[in-house]
This record gives structure tokens, sequence and C-alpha cells, in this order.
């Protein structure tokens, strides 16, 4: 029998442990993106992007967004699959364990939807570097860059959005409780991505 879910909500209304437990997730799934799911397109530079070989190219893709490598379970899945592993708890589609008990979420949030929009647009490009078609890939590599790296823009902002939320519980109030410390590897600086403009395409 499935869970009824709940109203729809966004991330401000959440109770103060659900929340905690929704930033705790979204950091280390940021931190997996940014280390394994876009590390070799987003360390590339503009001019090392127009010069290098497509081939080189192509293949940095697919090693970053068909192979990233899930950092606490040493798995290599695609980016869509790590994505989804954190957003079907947001989703409902699987419960969110908080306090030793489940939760069922439901949430309909502008800045956890402009993600959602940017990973169901990457993925509408992995048929492409599935299929190993170079003239394919040409005539798409400059949108999927783009996409790739407005998506570490959007996670960035939808994290800084989170602990905004949290800080936000604790004003006037006492200091809040010290988080549980996280393993060194998880919680390595990572250097935070340059905003880009915003515009529609079609």
């Amino acid at each position: 029998m499935s869970a009824v879910l709940p109203e729809p909500h966004d991330l401000k209304t959440l109770p103060m442990n659900q929340l905690e437990e929704v930033l705790r997730q979204l950091r280390s799934t940021r931190n997996d993106i940014m280390r394994y799911g876009v590390w070799n397109i987003r360390n590339v530079t503009d001019e090392e992007f127009n010069r290098l070989d497509d081939r080189r190219l192509l293949g940095y893709f697919r090693q970053d967004l068909l192979e990233t490598r899930f950092l606490s379970k040493g798995r290599r899945i695609d980016l869509i699959q790590l994505w989804r592993w954190f957003d079907d708890q947001m989703s409902g589609v699987e419960p969110m364990l908080v306090d030793g008990e489940e939760v069922f979420l439901n949430v309909h949030d502008k800045d956890l939807d402009k993600v959602r929009k940017r990973i169901s647009e990457i993925q509408s490009f992995l048929p492409t570097l599935r299929s190993d078609d170079l003239e394919a890939f040409k005539r798409v590599k400059y949108k999927l860059r783009r996409t790739v790296m407005r998506l570490t823009y959007d996670l960035h902002h939808l994290f800084k959005r989170l602990e905004k939320y949290r800080k936000n519980f604790f004003t006037g109030t006492a200091a809040p409780p010290r988080a549980e410390r996280l393993p060194l590897e998880a919680v390595a600086d990572i250097p935070e991505p340059i905003e880009m403009e915003e515009h529609d395409e079609d």
C-alpha cells in the first residue's frame, strides 16, 4: 500500500528536523556532483573547450555524466541516478528517515524545481552521449556545456537558500546545536561555481 503524500509544500515551511536532514543530504549530493558529475567539463576553460578535439570532449562528458562515482557507495552510476537518490525523497517516491522515523515529503519549491529542470535537460542529452555519434555531439556540445554549468550554479543557489532558511529558525534565539561532524572527504573545500547569466532558450 503506497503512502499518502501530504499537500505540496516548499522548503522554507519544513519543520526544523526535516530541514536539517534535507540540508545534510543535499550537501552530500551536491558534493558528489561537483566532485565527480561535472568535474572535467567544469574545469575546462572556454578557450580550451573551443580548441580541444571533439572526441576528447565527448569523453569528458561521458566520464562526468554517465560514469559519475557516487562517493559514499563507491559505485559508478550516471548523474540522473545520483540526483534521484536525493530527489526521490523530496517527491515522496521514497521516505526520508528523520529521527528514526520514515517521513514522506512532497516538496514543490522554485529553487528545487530549477535544479530538477536542469537535470531533466541534461537527461535529454544522454542518448547522444551513449550513442557515440560524434557529429550529433558536435551539434549540442555548447548547449550541453551551458546546461551543465548552470546546474552547478542552481545547486549552489539551492544549498545557500536552505542554509538561509535554517539560519532563520534561530534568529533571536540561542545558537543551534553543533551539527554532527562529517567525514573530511565529504566537506573538503569545493570552489564555488561562477554565477552565469540566465537566458531563455527555446
